[in-house]
């Protein structure tokens, strides 16, 4: 193979202090975003398929409150297997959280979020070692469970990531990816090696924010190729018909890169 290709399951973790650099650029962009979001928006459907615009963003507003005040969150907990027992606990959480801000305008929740999420950022970072070394439930069926600090520094950042996708796709606003998304695609080749179970890939993802990474121990038996936005929502579980290249190698390589799934 003549590109080169990085062992994706030795790439670093990412460290609060670099998290904090992330989410300030991400909290920016979402903003961006948000900022230009119409009155007749509010009611648009999403790639989340239970949430409009306007009841999105709101999960957004309870995501920050929540890593804000460790009472808030597990008053939520408690109330969403109270309340949806026929959920599993995240997807319960999340209900909990949306019912909170059930009456809130969708105006009224952007003001919300640009003044609380620099406030979690910083909540985020100070959450001592010990809470950051309990392990909470991935909310994906066989998963293994990942630490609080993983949460914090790592998924809470792509979370908003993929959200600012969702509402640029469901609001025909452009997503802006571009180079500094890199980091928050490296997490998530990161993770997917990490949980990567299937006969090893070379994986060449495509755009500003892409790269190459080798997944699985081993000789790779396939080179596969996609968008990486594309690739980053099929993970998240926004689309099972991505499209895939099979550049060279075995044919059953596409079906395991199309089932695989991460936390976002």
């Amino acid at each position: 193979m003549d590109q080169t290709y990085v062992e994706a399951a030795r790439l670093p973790r990412t460290d609060r202090d670099r998290s904090a650099a992330v989410a300030e650029v991400q909290g920016r962009a979402a903003l961006d975003v948000l900022h230009k979001l119409g009155d007749e928006d509010w009611r648009r459907p999403t790639d989340c398929v239970e949430w409009d615009v306007r009841t999105l963003v709101s999960h957004l507003v309870a995501q920050c409150e929540d890593n804000i005040s460790l009472p808030t969150m597990l008053r939520r907990e408690i109330a969403g297997r109270r309340r949806h027992p026929g959920k599993g606990p995240v997807d319960a959480h999340m209900a909990a959280q949306v019912a909170d801000h059930a009456a809130a305008s969708g105006p009224a929740l952007v003001e919300r979020f640009a003044l609380l999420w620099p406030r979690a950022v910083a909540a985020r970072r100070r959450r001592p070692g010990l809470l950051r070394r309990a392990k909470v439930d991935t909310g994906i069926p066989g998963a293994s469970r990942m630490s609080v600090g993983h949460l914090l520094d790592t998924v809470y950042n792509r979370d908003l990531w993929m959200h600012r996708i969702d509402l640029a796709r469901a609001t025909g606003q452009p997503a802006g990816v571009g180079e500094d998304e890199r980091q928050i695609v490296e997490e998530a080749v990161r993770d997917l090696a990490l949980s990567w179970s299937q006969a090893p890939l070379a994986l060449e993802l495509t755009g500003p924010a892409g790269g190459a990474w080798l997944i699985g121990a081993g000789e790779p038996t396939a080179v596969v190729r996609a968008d990486a936005v594309a690739y980053m929502r099929a993970l998240a579980g926004r689309d099972d018909e991505v499209p895939l290249e099979l550049v060279s190698g075995a044919e059953s390589a596409l079906p395991a890169a199309h089932r695989a799934r991460i936390v976002f």
